[in-house]
């Protein structure tokens, strides 16, 4: 969002409520200039909050992205780091499993040829 178009559309509204609220009251040209120019001296105090507010805002979030800058590429070496490691602890296990499946095969084909074969039933 266009932050001028933002706080200019803000500083419209304001402006049109507070003209509203000063002539519809019941009051002397003094009282209301008087008023106005309380009204005047709240929105400007009000527009300077805004505006700190923004500021700090647009200073945390500032912070925020160098922080990032500098602790995600160090986040994404870490699990790299920790995914090869596991990786090569874990390969002997699985060169491991791989010869223990290849004797079970083995196994498993030795045994289907000694075991007698069902007779072919006649259909």
């Amino acid at each position: 969002m266009n932050k001028k178009a933002f706080f200019t559309g803000i500083a419209a509204g304001l402006a049109a409520g507070a003209s509203a609220a000063l002539l519809t009251t019941p009051m002397s040209g003094q009282d209301r200039r008087a008023n106005l120019k309380d009204k005047q001296v709240s929105a400007k105090l009000a527009t300077m909050e805004i505006k700190d507010n923004a500021g700090q805002v647009k200073e945390s979030v500032k912070r925020l992205v160098e922080t990032a800058k500098q602790e995600v590429p160090e986040k994404v070496n870490s699990i790299k780091t920790n995914a090869m490691l596991w990786k090569e602890s874990i390969d002997p296990n699985v060169k491991t499993l791989q010869k223990e499946i290849t004797n079970i095969q083995k196994t498993v084909g030795d045994l289907q040829e000694t075991l007698p074969q069902p007779p072919a039933s006649d259909k």
